[in-house]
């Protein structure tokens, strides 16, 4: 009976200790060092940035058709609605 109620007794503190210590690990935690950026991941610079360039300006003029393209669509939609004002 003795040899049960000590076995216990040493198996229970066995598993507080290294419950104790795994709850320190995750507490503290490993001391690492601030992980690098992923390659291809670079921040934009202004001197990378042409303005009035040919490329610049080709991404305006179908920006600019575009947005010449839906007002005409709005447009007509405007037309279509039968919308009561003033009733």
């Amino acid at each position: 009976m003795r040899s049960i109620v000590l076995a216990l007794t040493l198996g229970t503190m066995l598993v507080a200790s290294g419950s104790a210590a795994v709850r320190a690990q995750t507490i503290v935690g490993p001391t690492t060092a601030v992980p690098s950026a992923p390659i291809g991941h670079l921040q934009p610079r202004a001197q990378q940035f042409a303005p009035r360039s040919a490329a610049e300006q080709a991404e305006q003029g179908k920006m600019s058709d575009f947005d010449a393209e839906q007002q005409k669509e709005d447009e007509e939609l405007d037309k279509h609605l039968d919308i009561c004002r003033g009733c």
